[in-house]
């Protein structure tokens, strides 16, 4: 017998609302780290201080990507347990109508 897996709609909309909070700390984490590159600036010269700017820009992009898929994921994890909760109402509401109609 095969098992299968099972969840509720309070239990994804719980794992979508956890991917935000690690997301909120993952950028705290990372403003905070980014924090105290930043005064190294000042410390770079010449073509150094060029790469040094243009490894932190790439910092920030990255910490975006980062930050905008980890949005994505807990937006498509809620919006997977709607459609769920969707899906079950109209499931329901299939079974009552052949229910009604075979008396």
């Amino acid at each position: 017998m095969t098992q299968g897996f099972g969840t509720s709609v309070e239990e994804m909309q719980a794992a979508g609302k956890h991917v935000f909070t690690v997301n909120d700390g993952v950028q705290a984490d990372l403003a905070s780290l980014r924090s105290r590159l930043a005064p190294l600036a000042g410390a770079w010269r010449g073509d150094a201080a060029a790469a040094f700017a243009t490894l932190m820009a790439r910092w920030d992009t990255e910490a975006k990507a980062l930050s905008d898929a980890l949005r994505g994921i807990g937006e498509s994890i809620q919006g997977s347990g709607t459609s769920y909760q969707a899906q079950e109402e109209q499931h329901t509401g299939d079974l009552s109508a052949i229910r009604a109609a075979l008396g």
